[in-house]
């Protein structure tokens, strides 16, 4: 039910973007991916498809969704009872209310990220972050940096902590927490753009959880935005001491993993749009 109520409310605030926006984009993929566990030497492979939409409103804001859903070939049984089947989804609404000389630029940000249901025991991760934000928006290149107070929430999967010695009750934390990220992207010719996210999150003065992404991406023909080819890597590190009781065994065996996905993907022409 969980399963279904949360997929069902992607598609939805999809949907919603695409409907808000004017002249939406849709791109489409298919693909590869891993999910690496360092800590155990564990490697989970598999397939993964992706859906995004993006447009601005009439009103100059910027609205961009995206959703991955990963079918996983689980041989590693890190999670003794995982349903090979997750997600996550990337929600976001930016405008820039002033613009400088050299690109340079103030705005604001509203994001929503979320993981469901990963081989790594991650159960619920669900992250929400209104945000100022500053940085260039060049041609060629962009940077910027912005910071937040948000909402953080994280579960575990029960299975694997409860051959630890842990309960239901004690693998989930709900807070307000503060977060700062910087992302950056540069083309290198015509086909090929780099690119880099990161961000930390704190409970005041706690650390929770820190989040670093990094790829590359290659367009086939720049001009029809046709035929797209994306590696990117993804590593996730999490405080496992706010959770572990003290003097027993930590939560998981682990505090991070690795998801890598090389993706195919195309664009829908604009008279197939449904805006």
């Amino acid at each position: 039910m969980t399963i279904t109520l949360t997929r069902g409310f992607t598609t939805l605030v999809l949907m919603v973007v695409a409907c808000t926006v004017e002249a939406a984009e849709w791109q489409y993929s298919l693909g590869l991916h891993d999910m690496a566990v360092p800590d155990v030497s564990s490697h989970t492979f598999g397939i993964v498809g992706h859906a995004d939409v993006s447009g601005v409103t009439s009103g100059g804001t910027e609205l961009f969704g995206s959703f991955d859903l990963f079918v996983d070939h689980d041989k590693d049984k890190l999670d003794p009872d995982h349903i090979p089947i997750w997600w996550h989804t990337d929600l976001v609404a930016n405008r820039k209310f002033w613009r400088g000389s050299r690109a340079m630029f103030m705005g604001w940000e509203v994001g929503s990220y979320s993981r469901m249901n990963t081989v790594s025991a991650i159960e619920r991760e669900i992250h929400i972050l209104p945000a100022l934000v500053g940085g260039v928006d060049g041609e060629a290149f962009q940077a910027s940096l912005m910071g937040g107070v948000g909402y953080h929430f994280l579960e575990f999967d029960d299975d694997a902590p409860r051959l630890r010695g842990y309960d239901r009750d004690s693998l989930r934390r709900t807070t307000s927490a503060g977060s700062l990220a910087a992302d950056t992207a540069f083309r290198i010719g015509e086909a090929w753009e780099v690119f880099a996210h990161a961000e930390e999150w704190w409970d005041g003065t706690e650390w929770i959880q820190s989040r670093l992404l990094a790829g590359v991406h290659f367009t086939a023909d720049r001009s029809s935005k046709g035929h797209d080819v994306t590696l990117v890597a993804e590593l996730n590190s999490y405080n496992l001491d706010r959770f572990s009781t003290p003097g027993e065994l930590p939560i998981l065996a682990w505090d991070e993993d690795l998801t890598i996905r090389l993706n195919f993907s195309f664009i829908l022409p604009r008279d197939r749009n449904p805006n």
